[in-house]
Order: C-alpha cells, then sequence, then structure tokens
C-alpha cells in the first residue's frame, strides 16, 4: 500500500468514500474541486491510500495557528476508508501520514471530531493515543450565509 498526496484524477475514487463516510449527495466534479483547493492550501493536504484495488482510504488535515500559545493544532477533517478495507491498517497508516504532515508544519497536537453514533471510530482514535475531552469543552457549530 502507499500513501501519497491526492491529486485531482482521484475524485472517481473519493466520491463514494465520502458516501460510505455519511455524505453521499457529493459529486465527482465538486470532489475534483476540492481536491485542487487542498492541493494549493499551505497548511492543508489530503492523502488517499492506495492499493491493488485503487484507492482504498482518503485523510485531510490542516494545521490552524494557535493565538494563545506557540505552535498550530492539526486537525483531521475527514477519513474515511473503504469498508472492505477496514481494520487493515489503511486507517492507522493515513493518521500516520497526516500526523507527520502535522508536525513538518509546526503542529504541537492534533484534534478530530466524530460524531457520537461513530463508536467504531472513537475506539481506533483512542488505539491512536487520542482522548475525547467532551467532557471537558464543547464544539459549537453554525452555518454561515451570504
Amino acid at each position: 500500500m502507499e500513501i501519497r498526496q491526492a491529486r485531482t484524477t482521484d475524485a472517481p475514487a473519493v466520491t463514494p468514500l465520502l458516501a460510505q463516510l455519511g455524505y453521499p449527495d457529493n459529486h465527482e466534479e465538486d470532489v475534483r474541486r476540492r481536491l485542487e483547493r487542498w492541493a494549493a492550501h499551505p497548511e492543508g493536504a489530503a492523502f488517499v491510500a492506495v492499493s491493488g484495488d485503487g484507492v482504498v482510504g482518503v485523510i485531510a488535515v490542516v494545521a490552524i495557528p494557535l493565538l494563545e500559545r506557540e505552535g498550530s493544532v492539526g486537525r483531521i477533517v475527514a477519513l474515511v476508508v473503504d469498508e472492505t478495507q477496514r481494520g487493515t491498517g489503511v486507517g492507522r497508516e493515513l493518521v500516520t501520514a497526516a500526523e507527520e504532515q502535522a508536525l513538518r508544519w509546526g503542529c504541537v497536537a492534533m484534534e478530530v471530531s466524530s460524531s457520537r453514533r461513530r463508536t467504531g471510530a472513537h475506539a481506533f482514535y483512542r488505539a491512536r493515543g487520542y482522548e475525547d475531552r467532551c467532557e471537558r469543552s464543547a464544539k459549537f457549530f453554525r452555518e454561515l450565509t451570504a
């Protein structure tokens, strides 16, 4: 298996992965444009895992500069492994690639959010050393309109 930067030509493979993640309304052309944007982002990256079966996983990570102290926090924005490949180490390799990239950007920590219903994902992140800190802080979200 190879972990490499995602390319716009990966859109046909990434689109169904996003559907498996719970976002079925994506169109290939939209995903291609987003991959292009990620490729141009100075402190953001998308990586894919490629095996003999093609692209079997994708992760996106971004560095968020801190104001209250030195450094940045790496944030995993999306992670999905093809359902036929889960439990084979693909996710672990993708997270490692994201963490290594975050270190190159000067990140001092990593964060990820995951829906409460994704208990399998929670176990995966805990096994990687991530802590659930929801009892210490809340996550708020608001849609913006122009």
